[in-house]
């Protein structure tokens, strides 16, 4: 081939118009991500509002940091990673068509959010025995808010997981239940993220 032409031929290859890059999807559901979007929006505004009430009152919120129950709130942490893992596991097993592994992943999972929410109003009970309630003062008002709503998030999470497995049991097909089987599982490592964000906001930071 003549090097006109040649030329002419590679010029041509490098202009012709190549297909998009595959761009990854979102596991789940498009419009489940919004909905995790705005309850992640709404926790910042929480952390956002007790950093600042905080700033103005350091020292009283210290004192009464000092009064929650920090092995509890540790456990829990360790409870909940763990959760996710477990869950990891599953949704790794369902795409591999192991929906027996899968249930028993997200059996672990559920059991282990049983823990975390008998661990919390184990701690509820004891902060109340030991004078602290939401009236009590600002801290203790952000303390019992913002677990209060992350437990009940996470008792959601529950459910959800539980009635997903219901469901790949009656049809146990990964195909058919892969987008109820993210969705949850992003839930569920939402709940995961809050908590690592709360413990060390509410337990530990000075």
């Amino acid at each position: 081939m003549d090097a006109p032409i040649r030329q002419a031929v590679e010029s041509a290859d490098t202009n012709a118009p190549r297909p998009p890059a595959a761009v990854p999807a979102l596991p789940g559901d498009a419009g489940f991500w919004t909905f995790i979007a705005a309850d992640a929006i709404l926790f910042a505004l929480l952390f956002f509002q007790f950093s600042l009430d905080r700033s103005h009152h350091a020292q009283v919120f210290d004192a009464e940091r000092g009064e929650l129950v920090i092995a509890l709130g540790a456990v829990n942490t360790l409870v909940l990673v763990t959760s996710s893992w477990l869950m990891a596991r599953g949704v790794r097993s369902a795409s591999l068509g192991d929906i027996d592994s899968t249930l028993r992943w997200i059996t672990g999972t559920v059991s282990l959010g049983g823990v975390f929410a008998v661990l919390k109003i184990t701690e509820y009970v004891l902060e109340i025995r030991f004078g602290h309630a939401p009236s009590t003062s600002t801290f203790f008002m952000y303390y019992f808010m913002i677990t209060g709503i992350h437990l009940v998030h996470l008792l959601a999470g529950v459910i959800a997981l539980s009635a997903i497995s219901l469901r790949l049991r009656s049809a146990p097909n990964y195909g058919r239940n892969r987008v109820f089987l993210e969705c949850g599982a992003s839930y569920w490592h939402l709940v995961d993220l809050l908590w690592m964000f709360i413990f060390p906001l509410l337990y530990l930071a000075r």
